[in-house]
């Protein structure tokens, strides 16, 4: 899954210089989670007819990007109207033998998004249609607020996960990437997350009922995990 989506990130024109320098002022953090009305907003991602999409994904293979924030398209002060969007997470995990352990910390990587919340950018959050809308206030753009300064944010609450060695944080805003597609694979690595969630929480352990079911037929390991829990 993960080298399906940088395949499609590397068919982008400019991708081999995606990664943004770290930027030498921190951005203020409102703190808590913060309102930008109409009048008060200069654009919207993901709003309206676009697409505004979120992922985080977790593995213990060593990661083919360094660690960085990485912006595929315009940034926030090049970008004058509503478009498409998406944040995604990519993240190295150390290795454990204990897989109900990682899925506890890939679940506290995925909560992160709920505590980043920057001055002057709205992130607007919504699991169960799995879109990640973000308002960018006018007087943000005045201060040219950017993704690097945006994405210095989460990679600093990355960096007080113990057992994360690498994380890519990744905005896409290129006007001509297949975001439809992307939103598919988004969807099936949720997919498999809730078959985790199904898995170590017990919450259906009838295969013949569980709706969820072709995940774990399909997803090599799933099946297996699913019946040592029951053991």
């Amino acid at each position: 899954m993960i080298k399906d989506i940088l395949g499609q990130l590397n068919q982008i024109t400019g991708a081999d210089d995606a990664r943004l320098e770290q930027p030498s002022r921190i951005w203020k953090d409102a703190g808590e989670h913060h309102m930008i009305l109409g009048k008060e907003m200069a654009y919207e991602l993901g709003g309206q007819n676009t697409l505004g999409l979120s992922g985080c994904l977790c593995t213990t293979k060593p990661l083919l990007l360094p660690r960085g924030v990485y912006l595929y398209g315009d940034d926030l002060t090049q970008i004058n109207t509503s478009q498409s969007f998406a944040r995604i997470v990519l993240a190295e995990l150390e290795e454990s033998n204990d897989e109900e352990a990682l899925y506890r910390k890939f679940r506290e990587m995925d909560y992160v998004r709920y505590h980043i919340h920057p001055e002057g950018y709205m992130i607007r959050i919504s699991p169960v249609s799995q879109r990640e809308p973000v308002r960018i206030g006018v007087k943000a753009l005045k201060n040219k607020i950017s993704f690097s300064d945006v994405g210095r944010m989460y990679l600093e609450r990355y960096q007080r996960i113990l057992q994360v060695k690498n994380v890519n944080v990744i905005f896409v805003t290129h006007r001509e990437f297949d975001y439809h597609a992307l939103d598919e694979m988004l969807r099936r690595a949720e997919q498999i997350t809730e078959s985790l969630n199904h898995i170590f929480t017990g919450l259906n352990m009838d295969c013949g009922t569980c709706n969820l079911k072709a995940v774990c037929d399909e997803v090599e390991g799933l099946r297996d995990l699913h019946f040592g829990q029951r053991a």
